[in-house]
């Protein structure tokens, strides 16, 4: 789909947690940040705009919807030296469109001495469920959920979009299910024992699924 962020963005009340960050989750990012003066945000998440000097999306229609301060930029190649003191992200690991090295290589070198990453990271569980038996739950949960865990089963740890459309569509139809039909994107849910060493890792309660959806800091 041409412009699949754009459409995204466009649609954004459509989305709950847990795609979107809760104020449970938005309060933690608050509390990892109260020592710091720069922080850069990945993306354009308008919960985390008010925590952030800057943020940076390649997308210019997301920055122009969510009216956000931030400049045009490609995670695999961030315009920026060693200026900020932290960097932040919802989910922004798990939407990028390359290796995860890369990801963290790119993140340390915009970081001042000390720096540190903070991310809402969506985590696969360690045992695998079955597919079937997610499926048969789809009533018992929100889409949102029920959505994120079917994505979780056909990781490895690497799904592409428009795969999750050809397994839900029919069993369950959602407005926002058509988006992901023709996206040629990949999403990325590691399993936390994958994920490098961190400092400081926090899970929220208040949402479904919050026990896959850990802020994570890093590097610090």
């Amino acid at each position: 789909m041409k412009d699949y962020w754009g459409k995204i963005s466009e649609r954004f009340d459509e989305w709950t947690s847990p795609l979107r960050p809760s104020p449970e989750d938005v309060e933690m990012f608050r509390n990892r940040l109260q020592f710091t003066s720069r922080t850069l945000l990945l993306g354009v998440t308008p919960e985390l705009q008010s925590l952030a000097t800057i943020a940076v999306d390649h997308n210019p229609r997301a920055i122009e919807i969510h009216q956000a301060t931030a400049v045009l930029g490609d995670w695999a190649n961030l315009p920026f030296g060693s200026e900020f003191d932290a960097a932040i992200g919802d989910g922004s690991l798990n939407v990028f469109q390359g290796a995860p090295e890369l990801f963290f290589q790119q993140a340390r070198k915009v970081l001042k001495k000390n720096g540190h990453l903070t991310l809402r990271v969506f985590i696969s569980p360690e045992t695998k469920e079955d597919l079937a038996s997610v499926l048969e739950k789809k009533e018992e949960m929100g889409f949102h959920a029920f959505k994120w865990r079917v994505a979780q089963v056909l990781a490895n740890p690497y799904v592409r979009v428009k795969d999750l459309y050809h397994v839900i569509k029919p069993v369950c139809e959602h407005p926002t299910l058509e988006l992901y039909q023709e996206s040629d994107l990949i999403y990325y849910f590691p399993k936390l024992s994958e994920l490098p060493p961190w400092n400081k890792i926090q899970f929220g309660t208040s949402y479904e699924l919050a026990d896959r959806c850990p802020v994570i800091t890093w590097f610090s």
